[in-house]
């Protein structure tokens, strides 16, 4: 990582060193799912864990580092292994607020010290072979309680929506693999019918300037 690993709390440098040694030696996602799964909630049930967290970020110590940039704004890394194989990262949640429907890159799995975060998982219905369009319906959603955990799937299987819909502030916990080289994930319109990028800071700044640079001329 590249802040201090003195800075990390040891739960999450113990936690996030088993997780490497483990994972690295998995040869599936549903291996990895599983392992995660069954690891996540160590630290989830850990209530001081997250208050030092929150406490220390406000007090400007420097880890967590709340001026990294992020793909969503409300993102907070806690711990990208060196190897790839995993990144750990928080999540807060304002009163009401969802992500769009989105898919990912790699396997994930995703949990909450607190009860009332919700996830709603979706399939896709179309071919994908249309550029821009994407045809999606929910499939299922639920509640999740402090420590228990949801998982998703690379892609067109793990299409889901999270978010708070309680009226307090949460945070959710979530666990990602190794990212496929796409370079992005994408957004869903469902009452549209429309499929969009979401790509990182610094390649969506990339690519607006390129697109700039077409019109300049």
């Amino acid at each position: 990582m590249t802040v201090s690993a003195q800075k990390i709390p040891s739960q999450i440098e113990g936690f996030c060193r088993l997780c490497s040694e483990a994972l690295a030696g998995m040869d599936s996602d549903e291996a990895r799912i599983r392992y995660t799964r069954d690891m996540l909630p160590r630290l989830l049930l850990d209530k001081s864990l997250f208050t030092r967290l929150l406490q220390d970020a406000l007090a400007g110590s420097g880890y967590p580092d709340i001026k990294r940039p992020t793909v969503f704004d409300n993102e907070v890394p806690l711990y990208v292994d060196r190897q790839g194989v995993f990144s750990l990262r928080m999540y807060l949640w304002g009163p009401g607020e969802f992500t769009p429907p989105h898919d990912h890159s790699s396997w994930g799995v995703i949990g909450s010290p607190s009860d009332g975060y919700e996830v709603i998982n979706y399939r896709r219905e179309d071919d994908g072979t249309r550029e821009g369009h994407a045809r999606i319906v929910p499939v299922g959603n639920f509640l999740l309680k402090a420590g228990e955990t949801a998982h998703t799937y690379p892609f067109d299987e793990g299409i889901h929506k999270t978010g708070n819909p309680t009226e307090g502030t949460i945070l959710s916990l979530n666990m990602y693999g190794r990212p496929a080289p796409r370079g992005f994930v994408y957004g869903f319109d469902e009452a549209n019918h429309r499929a969009y990028k979401i790509l990182p800071p610094r390649r969506k700044k990339e690519q607006l300037m390129r697109e700039a640079l077409r019109f300049l001329k």
